[in-house]
C-alpha cells in the first residue's frame, strides 16, 4: 500500500449512554498526543473528542487517514466510523485499549490496528504507507495479509516518557482554554486488580516523565481551572510526587487538582500536607468494595479498616473524595449493594460511582470469565460494557437483581437525603454534584435502551414462571444418583425450604404419567444434568433413567447451574426454580442461603 498522506484526523467517539463523567469531560490524551507528534512532522491534523465537540463528518471523510480511538464501551461507534472512512476511500486505523486486546475484531472494520502504546508504531505506519514499504517490522501493529490476520511482535514499553512532546490541546476542535485538562506524569501500575486492564495495556513497570517535564507541561496550561493527573496511581512513588508538588508550589502552578490514588496515600502525613498546600481539591480512590471477601477476590491489598481510615484522614486535610466501588463480584449479594450505599453516606464520601463488575478485554477477569464459557457472559453488546449495565452472570444474585440493585444503590446515595447531608454542612458544590447525580439517574431510567436492557434481564429470570405460573410446582422428582451428589442435596434442601416435596424419580415414574408430569413441571433433572457436564458417567445413567419421560418436557425450563470451584452453584437457576413456587424473591434468596450454609458451601452471614 503506497499512498500520499497529507491530512490526518484523530477521533475519540463518546459513549452512547450516560455515565458518571457525563457532566464533566476529562479528555483522554492518546489522540491529542499523536496529533501533536504528527503535526511536528509536517502533517495537517485535526482532533475530534466527541465529548467536547460534535464530529464534523465532512472534515473526517475528507482526510487521507483517520485514526480512531476505541475503549470497550465506544467500540461499536468506532467500528461504524471506521466502516464509513473506508467506504470514503481513506485509510482507517484503530487504536486504544479495546482493539489492543481484540485486534482481529478491529480488523473487521479498519485497515490497521495499533496495539498498546502507539506513538512509535503509528509514526512508522504512516511512514511505511507514504513510502510503499511493508509493515512486517512495525512492532505493535496488526493488519491483514492475504486475508490472514498478522499480529506483529510487541514493542518494549517506552522507558523514558520524556521522548513524547507536550500534548497541544489547541489541536482539539472546540477546545476552550481555562477549563479541565489532563496531565499524565507516569504509565503502568504495579498492582494486579483482577478487573483492571491497565497492567495488560501499560505493564506493571512504573515509568515516568521527569518532574521538570511535568512542571513544563503544567506551565503550558497556566490559568486552567482544574488539573486531572491521569496517572493510574499518582502517588505510587511518594518521593517523586512530593518533589513534583513542591515544584508546583514554588512556581505557583497550583490550580485545583485531583488524581487517582490508593488508600495507602494517607499513611504519609508529609504527603497529605503537601497535597493540601498545593490546592488538591479531590482524590479518586479505588475502594472497590466494603465486602472483605470481594476485596480478596479482586486481589486488592486493603481492608475495610484501611478504607475507613483513608476517608477520615483525607477529610481531615480538607481533601474531597470520589469513591470508586465495583459491585457484582462472585462474593457480592443484594445486601452488599445496599450496605455500600449506606457506608458511603455514613462516612460522607463526597461523590461515588458504583461500577458494575464488567469483564473488560485485557483484564484478568475477562480471561477468567470467558474461560468458563458463554454461560457467564450474557451480553456481547460492547456499548453496555460501561460499568452501568450487567453483562455477565454473577454468582450470588441474578443479573436482573444486580442491575436494579446497583442503580438503586446509586439512587440511595444521590438522593434528597444525600443532598441534604451536604446542605447541612453548607457544601453547595457537592450538594449540586449530588443533585446532578440524582438527575442523571432519572435520565438513565428514561433511556429506551436502558429500560429495554433491564426488561430483558427480568424476562430471562421470570420467563419460566411467566409460562408455567408461580406456584406451579408442589412436588419435584429427583434421581437417586443426584440425591447422593452435593448439588442434589443442595437442591433438595433449597426446595424443602420453599415447602416443595422432593420424591425419588423412580417412584414418580412408577406411578404413571400423571404423577410424572406433576413431578417434572420444574424439570430439575435436565438442569442438574447440564450442571454436571464433566461427569460422563452421571450423564449416561441420568439419560437412561429419564428417557421414558422425555415427552413431558416440552414446556419445562432449560437452565443450567454453572459451578464455581469451591463456591457452589450460581444463584439464578435456583431463583428460576423458586419463582415456580413463589413470587417472593427475598424468600427464594433466603432459602438458597440457608441451604448453602446447611450444606457447608458457604458461611453464615
Amino acid at each position: 500500500m503506497r499512498r500520499t498522506l497529507k491530512k490526518l484526523v484523530f477521533v475519540e467517539p463518546k459513549s452512547t449512554h450516560l455515565h458518571i463523567y457525563s457532566r464533566v469531560c476529562i479528555p483522554r490524551l492518546g489522540s491529542v498526543l499523536l496529533a501533536t507528534i504528527m503535526r511536528a512532522k509536517g502533517y495537517d491534523v485535526r482532533v475530534y473528542i466527541e465529548d467536547i465537540h460534535p464530529i464534523d463528518m465532512s472534515e473526517v471523510l475528507s482526510a487521507d487517514l483517520v485514526a480512531i480511538s476505541a475503549i470497550t464501551s465506544t467500540a461499536p461507534q468506532s467500528y461504524r466510523l471506521a466502516d464509513q472512512v473506508r467506504q470514503a476511500g481513506a485509510v482507517a486505523v484503530i487504536g486504544g485499549t479495546h482493539t489492543s486486546f481484540l485486534p482481529e475484531e478491529g480488523l473487521e472494520h479498519a485497515d490497521f490496528v495499533v496495539r498498546g502504546e502507539g506513538e512509535f508504531a503509528f509514526q512508522e505506519l504512516v511512514d511505511a504507507i507514504q513510502a510503499g514499504d511493508g509493515f512486517a517490522k512495525i512492532q505493535n501493529l496488526s493488519y491483514l495479509m492475504d486475508g490472514r490476520v498478522v499480529n506483529n511482535p510487541e514493542r518494549p514499553k517506552i522507558p523514558n516518557l520524556d521522548v513524547n512532546p507536550i500534548p497541544d490541546y489547541h489541536l482539539i476542535t472546540g477546545w476552550k482554554p481555562g477549563g479541565v485538562i489532563s496531565v499524565a506524569t507516569s504509565r503502568g501500575c504495579p498492582f494486579s486488580c483482577t478487573f483492571c486492564s491497565v497492567p495488560g495495556m501499560y505493564g506493571h513497570a512504573f515509568r515516568t516523565h521527569s518532574v521538570e517535564r511535568v512542571l513544563e507541561e503544567l506551565e503550558s496550561h497556566r490559568g486552567n481551572l482544574y488539573t486531572f493527573f491521569a496517572d493510574d496511581i499518582f502517588t505510587a512513588n511518594k518521593k517523586r510526587v512530593k518533589e513534583l508538588i513542591r515544584g508546583m508550589i514554588e512556581r505557583n502552578l497550583t490550580p485545583q487538582w485531583g488524581a487517582q490514588v490508593r488508600t495507602e496515600t494517607v499513611d504519609d502525613p508529609e504527603l497529605l500536607e503537601l497535597m493540601r498546600d498545593s490546592n488538591c481539591f479531590n482524590v479518586y480512590v479505588g475502594f472497590e468494595s466494603i465486602n472483605p471477601r470481594t476485596l480478596k477476590l479482586f486481589n486488592k491489598k486493603q481492608d475495610l479498616g484501611k478504607i475507613e481510615r483513608s476517608i477520615e484522614r483525607f477529610h481531615d486535610y480538607g481533601i474531597r473524595i470520589h469513591g470508586m466501588f465495583v459491585v457484582g463480584s462472585d462474593e457480592d449479594d443484594v445486601e452488599t449493594l445496599d450496605a455500600t450505599a449506606d457506608f458511603a453516606l455514613k462516612h460522607d464520601i463526597d461523590s461515588i460511582q458504583f461500577m458494575i463488575m464488567t469483564p473488560i478485554p485485557g483484564s484478568p477477569d475477562y480471561d477468567t470469565i470467558y474461560a468458563h464459557g458463554e454461560k457467564y457472559i450474557i451480553s456481547r453488546n460492547w456499548q453496555f460494557y460501561d460499568g452501568h449495565h450487567v453483562v455477565h452472570q454473577p454468582r450470588r444474585l441474578s443479573p436482573y437483581e444486580l442491575q436494579v440493585g446497583a442503580i438503586r444503590a446509586m439512587e440511595k446515595f444521590y438522593s434528597w437525603r444525600g443532598i441534604g447531608q451536604k446542605l447541612l454542612k453548607r457544601d453547595i458544590y457537592y450538594a449540586t454534584i449530588r443533585y446532578w447525580g440524582k438527575k442523571m439517574i432519572r435520565q438513565w431510567w428514561k433511556n429506551e435502551e436502558n429500560r429495554a436492557h433491564v426488561a430483558w434481564l427480568r424476562a430471562q429470570l421470570y420467563e419460566d414462571a411467566t409460562e408455567l405460573g408461580h406456584g406451579a410446582v408442589k412436588t419435584v422428582a429427583l434421581p437417586a444418583l443426584l440425591l447422593q451428589d452435593s448439588l442434589g442435596r443442595l437442591l433438595e434442601r433449597f426446595l424443602a425450604e420453599l415447602g416443595v416435596k422432593v420424591v425419588p424419580l423412580a417412584e414418580a415414574a412408577a406411578e404413571g404419567g400423571k404423577r410424572a408430569r406433576e413431578t417434572f413441571d420444574c424439570l430439575i433433572t435436565p438442569i442438574a444434568k447440564r450442571a454436571a457436564q464433566e461427569r460422563e458417567e452421571f450423564h449416561a445413567r441420568l439419560a437412561a433413567v429419564t428417557a421414558a419421560l422425555q415427552t413431558h418436557w416440552e414446556k419445562l425450563p432449560r437452565v443450567s447451574f454453572p459451578l464455581v470451584d469451591g463456591q457452589g452453584p450460581v444463584f439464578e437457576p435456583f431463583a428460576k426454580i423458586g419463582l415456580l413456587v413463589t413470587k417472593n424473591l427475598d424468600r427464594i434468596r433466603e432459602a438458597y442461603k440457608t441451604a448453602g450454609v446447611a450444606e457447608g458451601l458457604w458461611e453464615a452471614a
